[in-house]
């Protein structure tokens, strides 16, 4: 039996095979992470002198935030003689340059990029001036516990280790809607920290992150995701990313998933972009545990949406079976309570509304970024989120 000369067979495999990669990414993947985790004990980092640290941020008109970050910068628990605070203008047009000039004090090294070309540029220029052995990577609206740089570099006591990301909790600015990327966030770290204690993350949380200095390299200055690049860049030599929750700071950002669909697309079109300078995947036999994690984590993730469109797409043609025919009456829900959630804002404090219309939003997101990427059309600049 055919429809118009598809082999009904030849369907059904094409939906048995994206159901199970969805099921798989969202659901196997962390179970499996999970069950292999209990198998090897949480590692223990011995106490050891405390590196030289340069913290490197990349601002771009952020007066709001300026003066308190680099307040916060500077006034970590560190050993002053051991640490240094270098502040990049990547071309702001307000005062974030002149609050920052503001300050006297011999470990802030302030720097202006005229030519704005993107972060990827202004961290290239603010690399010349960094003298640390370990780099931290931080934005200006994520301000750091007092504790929490000793506890980023903690784990660099381990010879092994080439980079650190420390756990950034999000606190909901402006609006009342319920903070989906908080929920996403807690998701991604239960994978995070298994993975870190199973081999090596494969990823990084550009709001605060820390990496050796010997694995800094110049970063294109096309390149979207310059945090994922560089965390790339560490497993290339062979080091690990390692999860550490006690390096902890909170993050200002604001309670919208439209803001958040606009970053996800920006985030899945610099991933694209990222895949062909990842080594280790050129050689996937040199660091199986490594691209098994990428491939399962992040690749297929950003691929769902294509999945998601077969699955649907298939059930169509099959529901006359009984059988396809639930499973398309299940999507239909899926994607009606996401739709309910995009037209009226006030039931997304539902879960049954707000968790399929966020699942759907950012699987909306990766397409978007997937095709932006393809395209050419993702600019390496990027504009400050109104807060």
């Amino acid at each position: 039996m055919e429809i118009k000369n598809i082999n009904i067979m030849d369907l059904a495999y094409f939906f048995w095979v994206s159901l199970f990669t969805v099921f798989y990414v969202y659901v196997a993947y962390p179970a499996l992470l999970w069950l292999w985790g209990q198998r090897h004990p949480l590692p223990q980092y011995e106490s050891t002198e405390l590196p030289s640290i340069s913290i490197m941020i990349s601002a771009y008109n952020e007066e709001r935030y300026i003066e308190k970050k680099i307040h916060n910068a500077l006034s970590v628990d560190y050993p002053k003689e051991r640490m240094r605070v270098i502040v990049i203008s990547d071309g702001s047009t307000d005062k974030t340059l002149e609050i920052a000039n503001s300050f006297d004090d011999d470990r802030l090294k302030v720097i202006e990029v005229t030519d704005r070309k993107g972060k990827s540029n202004a961290l290239n220029q603010g690399f010349r001036h960094a003298t640390g052995d370990i780099l931290v990577f931080t934005d200006a609206n994520v301000f750091f516990d007092e504790a929490a740089i000793q506890a980023l570099v903690k784990p660099f006591s381990d010879v092994n280790c080439g980079a650190v990301s420390g756990c950034v909790e999000l606190v909901a600015l402006g609006s009342g809607e319920p903070l989906g990327e908080g929920a996403y966030m807690r998701y991604e770290r239960f994978i995070q920290s298994y993975e870190s204690r199973l081999c090596t993350m494969v990823g990084i949380d550009g709001g605060m992150f820390a990496i050796r200095r010997e694995y800094v390299t110049e970063v294109p200055e096309n390149i979207i995701l310059d945090d994922f690049y560089l965390a790339m860049r560490a497993i290339a030599n062979n080091a690990r990313i390692i999860y550490e929750p006690k390096a902890t700071a909170n993050e200002l950002v604001p309670a919208s998933v439209s803001q958040e669909f606009r970053r996800k697309i920006r985030i899945a079109a610099g991933g694209f972009q990222v895949i062909r300078y990842i080594e280790f995947l050129k050689q996937p036999h040199k660091n199986i545990k490594a691209t098994l994690f990428f491939v399962s984590h992040k690749l297929l993730r950003w691929l769902s949406p294509f999945f998601l469109i077969t699955l649907f797409v298939v059930s169509t043609l099959l529901a006359e079976d009984i059988l396809f025919s639930v499973f398309l009456w299940l999507q239909i829900m899926l994607y009606g309570l996401a739709l309910v959630g995009a037209v009226f804002p006030q039931l997304r404090g539902r879960t049954l509304v707000y968790i399929p219309y966020y699942f759907v939003a950012m699987n909306a997101a990766f397409f978007l970024g997937f095709w932006k990427h393809l395209l050419g059309l993702q600019k390496a600049t990027w504009n400050r989120v109104d807060r």
